[in-house]
């Protein structure tokens, strides 16, 4: 496994030298990486830069800075998910490692917007922080449509080896060029498909009206499938399900339960079509003008907040199962092996979609860097 991932890293590194010129560069930490703080960047003060490195044990850390405030927003519902927890947890560590002078102000379940409206933010100024998936900042970085191509993984370590192997330095560029910085980029589960019926086979799949995010590639993996899939905002999906407007969707156990559909849909497939993609990213002018120190625990906390989600989420997507099963009489199922082996030629027709939109080249190598990991 250790040869395969140097094998990736090699891959992505050596497309990201095909790619200097499209500007800017990662001069920092990103995905939660175990480093020092960057050098780059001050805000004109005194440097209070520490010599701490990113640590898994923050008990008693302490890492002085000047004070600073920052926005961090999100659209979804967080309240009662391992995203939550790790939020609530590291927002008050991130005050005490710097004796009260880092304070993140956060804003979830769309208080500052939605997804276009926080990147849009993040990129003007007006928001220091958004997390969301990668699905909706396509529209602003094209090349990151590779992380919607579904049917590539089994599991989301490799997902995380590949990020984790150059993907995240590898598409830094791209994000400095729009302004903006990529703080932290990992996978933490899978989507999963909940129904009206049971899904047991290809046939249950033919026609089926599933609820996706307005995303081409997604919604081209499901009609090769045979299913109907339509966009529609995560906001009107409860209604939709319980009026039968939409028989299916699929979203991963923490959007399922936090948005209560387990009390309008009682059937859940494992399909784990593609890993649930996080990111923390930031207006890039506002991250460069960040001290030493205050970068150093900015990245310390978006590292702990991964590590927890990382460490914690399977146990919590069964506590999340268990809650459904005993509670709304969900019943559950893994993907049907005649589904599953229609995976690679769904996967193909999206792949050849996506070309006709970005860099063949950059598709093919993102590819061979998934293919090296999970030897594919």
């Amino acid at each position: 496994m250790k040869l395969k991932k140097l094998t990736a890293l090699t891959l992505a590194l050596s497309l990201a030298l095909s790619l200097t010129a499209c500007g800017g560069g990662n001069d920092s930490p990103s995905g939660g990486g175990a480093s020092n703080s960057s050098s780059g960047g001050s805000n004109g003060g005194a440097s209070t830069a520490t010599t701490t490195e990113i640590v898994d044990d923050t008990t008693g850390l302490k890492i002085p800075c000047e004070p600073i405030e920052l926005s961090m927003g999100c659209s979804g519902t967080v309240e009662g998910t391992i995203m939550g927890d790790a939020l609530d947890k590291y927002l008050a560590e991130l005050k005490e490692w710097t004796d009260g002078n880092f304070v993140i102000n956060f804003y979830p379940s769309g208080q500052l917007g939605g997804d276009v409206e926080l990147i849009e933010g993040a990129q003007m100024g007006s928001v220091d922080i958004f997390n969301g998936a990668p699905t909706s900042q396509v529209g602003l970085i094209p090349e990151l449509a590779v992380l919607d191509i579904s049917g590539l993984y089994d599991n989301v370590d490799d997902c995380n080896s590949v990020l984790n192997g150059g993907f995240t330095d590898l598409i830094e560029p791209y994000y400095n060029n729009a302004g903006l910085h990529v703080l932290g980029m990992f996978a933490t589960d899978f989507r999963i498909t909940s129904s009206n019926d049971p899904i047991n086979s290809m046939d249950d799949l033919k026609g089926l009206n599933i609820r996706t995010q307005e995303n081409k590639y997604h919604m081209e993996f499901w009609r090769q499938l045979g299913a109907n899939p339509t966009p529609l905002a995560f906001g009107e999906l409860y209604i939709a399900l319980q009026q039968h407007m939409m028989d299916a969707q699929e979203n991963p156990w923490a959007s399922y339960v936090g948005a209560k559909l387990c009390e309008v849909q009682n059937y859940m497939t494992f399909t784990n079509h593609i890993p649930f993609v996080s990111t923390y990213i930031m207006n890039n002018a506002k991250y460069q003008s960040l001290s030493d120190a205050q970068k150093q625990a900015l990245n310390q906390f978006i590292y702990s907040v991964r590590k927890y989600q990382l460490e914690g989420t399977v146990e919590d997507d069964a506590r999340m199962q268990k809650l459904c099963e005993d509670d709304y009489n969900l019943v559950c199922s893994e993907v049907p092996e005649d589904v599953k082996a229609a995976y690679p030629a769904a996967t193909q027709a999206v792949v050849d979609l996506m070309k006709k939109d970005i860099d063949p080249t950059f598709v093919d190598n993102y590819l061979e860097a998934v293919k090296a990991v999970t030897g594919g």
